[in-house]
Parts: C-alpha cells; sequence; structure tokens
C-alpha cells in the first residue's frame, strides 16, 4: 500500500492549512483535533513519503518545498472535486457539457462574444462558465482544476511550462486617447511628450503591464504615471472617452471602440508588443469541446 492510499479528503485540507498558517496549534482547533493527533499524523505522513515536510521550531512550524509542492497539487485535488459536484449540479439542470474558460480582458472584448455564439449553436446543452482576469490568477487557477483553457496574452517566460501551450502569434499594441484629446491626430510623437500626461495601467502582475514597462526600460524612458490601475479592457477604453488619460491597449480592442484615437507612435520595438496564446492541461488534449475551441481561437486569430 502506497502513502497515498492512507491519505483522506481531510488530510488534504489539514497539508494546506499546516503550509498557511505555519501553526500547529492553530489548525488543531481549525480541524477539530487536539494538538498531539495532529503532531501523531503528520509525523506518520512524513515517515511514509520517507522525507521530512516541516521545520519544527520555537514559534511554529514552517513547511519545506515538498510541502509546498504536495499541499499545492492537494489544492488541485480539492478543486476538481468541487468542480465534479458543479457539473452533477449541471447535469440535473439539462445540460450535457460543461466547460471552464479563463481570458484576458483583451480576450473578452474582442473575441469572446463571437465564440460564445458559435459555441452556444453547436453545443446548445453545455453550460459555459467565463472567469475574466489577469493571467497569473487565471493560470493558477487552471493548474488547480477550475478552468479547462485560458486565452490570453501570455509572456513566454512566465507561464507554467507544465502547461500544453500553443501561440496564436502577435498581438499589436497601440495607446488609445479619446477623440478631444490634444494628443489625438498628431504625427510624429516622441514616447516622451505622453509622460506628461495621467495613464490608465493595467495591474503590476500583468504580463501586458509587464513588457511594457521593461520595453520603456530598454529604451531609457521613465515609466508614465499610473493614475489609475484597471484590469478590464472595456472599463480602460470607456475611461480614455472625454478625459486626458491615455491607455495602452491591443489595437484590436482600440477597433471596436469608434470614440478612440490610437496615437501615432513608433511600435517597431518588437518587444513593446506581446503575443497571444492558449493555455490547458496536458491531460485534457485531446478533449472535443477544448480542441473545437483552440481550432476556432486558431482560425479567428489567423
Amino acid at each position: 500500500m502506497g502513502w497515498s492510499d492512507r491519505i483522506r479528503l481531510k488530510h488534504l485540507q489539514v497539508l494546506i492549512r499546516l503550509c498557511e498558517l505555519k501553526s500547529m496549534s492553530d489548525v488543531a482547533r481549525q480541524s477539530n483535533m487536539t494538538q498531539p493527533a495532529l503532531s501523531k499524523w503528520l509525523k506518520e505522513l512524513e515517515d511514509n513519503v520517507g522525507m521530512p515536510l516541516f521545520e519544527r521550531h520555537a514559534r511554529g512550524i514552517e513547511p519545506l518545498p515538498p510541502a509546498l509542492e504536495l499541499a499545492r497539487q492537494a489544492q488541485g485535488v480539492l478543486s476538481r472535486l468541487d468542480r465534479m459536484g458543479e457539473s452533477l449540479d449541471q447535469y440535473r439542470q439539462g445540460f450535457r457539457q460543461q466547460f471552464a474558460l479563463g481570458v484576458s480582458p483583451m480576450v473578452a472584448v474582442v473575441y469572446l462574444p463571437d465564440l460564445l455564439r458559435d459555441v452556444y449553436q453547436r453545443h446548445p446543452h453545455c453550460h459555459v462558465r467565463i472567469q475574466e482576469g489577469t493571467l497569473d490568477i487565471l493560470g493558477k487557477n487552471l493548474e488547480q482544476g477550475e478552468l479547462d483553457l485560458v486565452i490570453g496574452r501570455i509572456d513566454e517566460t512566465g507561464r507554467n511550462p507544465d502547461m500544453a501551450f500553443m501561440s496564436l502569434g502577435m498581438v499589436p499594441l497601440c495607446v488609445a486617447v479619446g477623440q478631444s484629446h490634444p494628443l489625438a491626430g498628431r504625427a510624429g510623437l516622441d514616447w516622451e511628450e505622453l509622460l506628461d500626461y495621467p495613464w490608465v495601467l493595467p495591474p503590476k502582475s500583468s504580463p501586458m503591464r509587464r513588457r511594457f514597462e521593461l520595453a520603456l526600460d530598454a529604451q531609457g524612458l521613465q515609466h508614465p504615471h499610473c493614475a489609475i490601475e484597471s484590469s478590464y479592457a472595456h472599463t480602460s477604453a470607456r475611461l480614455a472617452v472625454d478625459s486626458p488619460f491615455l491607455v495602452p491597449m491591443a489595437r484590436s480592442i482600440a477597433q471596436v471602440y469608434p470614440d478612440l484615437r490610437v496615437l501615432a507612435l513608433n511600435w517597431s520595438d518588437a518587444s513593446l508588443h506581446g503575443q497571444l496564446g492558449l493555455l490547458w492541461r496536458p491531460e485534457d488534449t485531446g478533449q472535443p469541446l477544448l480542441e473545437e475551441i483552440i481550432g476556432w481561437m486558431r482560425n479567428r486569430h489567423a
């Protein structure tokens, strides 16, 4: 019998709490266990896996790398079980397929409406759940089994190499303003001129923000003044209308909003742009609906 055969769901939850709280007494109280019983269970777990999982000290415990990895995978197991419960509820409501899709703000504005209409026409009994957000959050939810596919601007160096990946090509960027902005319609703008105005920027954790600032650093330029931080492309685009704000965005987003103007800037530096990509779990490769959506995105972006 392997060590995993002795693991129960409660044990997975306890392991996760130990890594989060780093306190035997707090975890014992939350888990309705005595501290000696928790210590005994942890010692047996470490004996079964054949290595220490936590470092004990006077202030509590510190998870070692094997414990953190087990806790990460345990969270994935619990997330998949939650999705199993959701799937059963959806079957009771008459649905015959389920799909959870994570999208970046750009994808939500440019691609998502047509994609969902096409999926519904082909699969009217499919329940689709959409999560919009930044790639750091979506990527984690994909790893834990809460999502089936992530579509967005994916930084090649920042993605999880354990996930299957497909690049769809470059996403040309631009800086957009409202039609009444003083810079709208001007030719031959320099980047330095843009620093006098307030900006609406994506979160610092997003690939687009990181790439944008690294590109400015490479040219020896200052970072713009971030007056508003927004994760939502639609919100950012609407903020630029009739305001002094400058907003970096994909050109495909700017084309959706007739009230926006694209500034005439030199975007020849490839590092200023990103790439659109897809992420999914390798074990899900070949699932019909997943492959259908991947093919739809590949054809539409091309």
